[in-house]
């Protein structure tokens, strides 16, 4: 419990020390501090969102099926990829 205590009393030294040197280094210890918590909450909040995504898609596919069903009986609406040649020939040419 002594190793302990004194691991801490010394990492609270260095950061009071840092502090009275300038503000500079106390930015410094702030974000050195702040970056491994930040990885943390990171983590944390991505795990939580693929596991509870995963959970909502299982209860939402019979619905996902209706709007699909209803999108495919509207009009298409996709532009499609290869040019028409009437828009081909309505194009200048470029002068060589």
């Amino acid at each position: 419990m002594e190793k302990i205590s004194s691991f801490f009393a010394s990492i609270w030294d260095t950061i009071s020390t840092k502090h009275q040197q300038g503000v500079f280094n106390t930015i410094c210890l702030a974000v050195l501090l702040g970056l491994p918590l930040l990885v943390i909450l990171t983590l944390l909040f991505i795990c939580c969102h693929c596991c509870w995504h995963r959970v909502g898609k299982r209860g939402q596919q019979p619905e996902r099926n209706k709007r699909k069903r209803k999108k495919k009986d509207e009009e298409d609406l996709w532009i499609s990829t290869q040019p028409k040649l009437l828009q081909m020939e309505k194009r200048p040419s470029l002068p060589v």
